[in-house]
């Protein structure tokens, strides 16, 4: 009887758990050869760079990568791009994205962060996280202001 009852827990907890969000992106994960990379040491401080602004071709570069990982491309929508490069010519980009889930509902603008080199051009970025929810969200949102560039990106912003 005791197990019937454990049984019958775990069946009403697991009924009380949320599903997995059907998010309007699939899950990122680096190219080759980055996602062989060590880890950095704990407590590695991010390099801080400065502001720029994106010319068209690293602008495109941005919207092309993050589009790859959208479920639905066509649906997607922007918030403002914001960037800065550090002393190593390494450009951290800051966005937002929205777009449709598997089910076709529009999910809210996610933020994202990712990295392109600032030459040679044309630039290929690399998408490193996207984070419609916490805790993808806030570990984005302290990359993009430890990357010097501030508050992630909202729509309209």
């Amino acid at each position: 009887m005791r197990g019937y009852l454990l049984l019958a827990i775990g069946a009403m907890v697991a009924g009380c758990a949320q599903p997995t969000p059907d998010l309007s992106y699939r899950p990122v994960s680096l190219p080759e050869p980055y996602r062989d990379y060590p880890e950095p040491p704990a407590g590695t401080p991010i390099e801080a760079g400065l502001p720029v602004k994106l010319d068209e071709r690293q602008q495109e570069a941005v919207v092309s990568a993050v589009l790859k990982w959208m479920k639905e491309p066509r649906t997607a929508s922007f918030g403002e791009l914001r960037a800065a490069r550090n002393k190593r010519g390494w450009i951290t980009v800051c966005g937002g994205v929205s777009g449709r889930n598997s089910a076709g509902a529009t999910i809210g603008m996610a933020p994202f962060i990712g990295v392109m080199k600032s030459k040679p051009a044309p630039s290929e970025f690399i998408v490193v996280e996207i984070g419609a929810f916490n805790p993808e969200r806030a570990d984005v949102e302290t990359l993009c202001q430890e990357s010097g560039i501030g508050s992630t990106p909202r729509a309209g912003s």
